[in-house]
């Protein structure tokens, strides 16, 4: 199995398992087996774990260093948006926007790296 085959596998088991798990939650919910304060109206603040599960399906081996380095940036990413948005603890995106700075010197340095460690493979173009 190639690993291209192999990434759009775990997409589907990461999404399936995502969408089964936040049903699961809901249907409690609407049960009264749990309470949560669900609010359809500020969903749009909890987006950016959208990109937290895109990222997870990027890591998961085997993978390319492509791949790895475009899971790892849209997991960062989420997080930055999340805590920079919401304000938690205090910080804004005035404050956070040199971390995005940081994170694409980080990805410069690490891809070379991640040449080297993971297989040769050659990626579609």
């Amino acid at each position: 199995m190639s690993i291209y085959t192999a990434y759009r596998w775990r997409q589907q088991i990461v999404w399936g398992t995502a969408l089964i798990a936040a049903g699961c939650v809901l249907l409690l919910d609407r049960a009264g087996i749990i309470e949560l304060d669900f609010n359809p109206l500020s969903f749009w603040r909890w987006w950016p774990w959208l990109l937290v599960i895109s990222g997870i399906t990027k890591i998961i081996p085997p993978t390319t260093p492509r791949y790895f380095l475009n899971g790892l940036w849209e997991m960062f990413f989420a997080g930055w948006w999340y805590v920079s948005f919401n304000h938690i603890w205090g910080l804004g995106f005035g404050e956070t926007w040199p971390a995005l700075v940081v994170a694409c010197g980080l990805g410069m340095l690490l891809r070379p790296l991640l040449d080297n460690i993971f297989p040769s493979t050659k990626e579609p173009k």
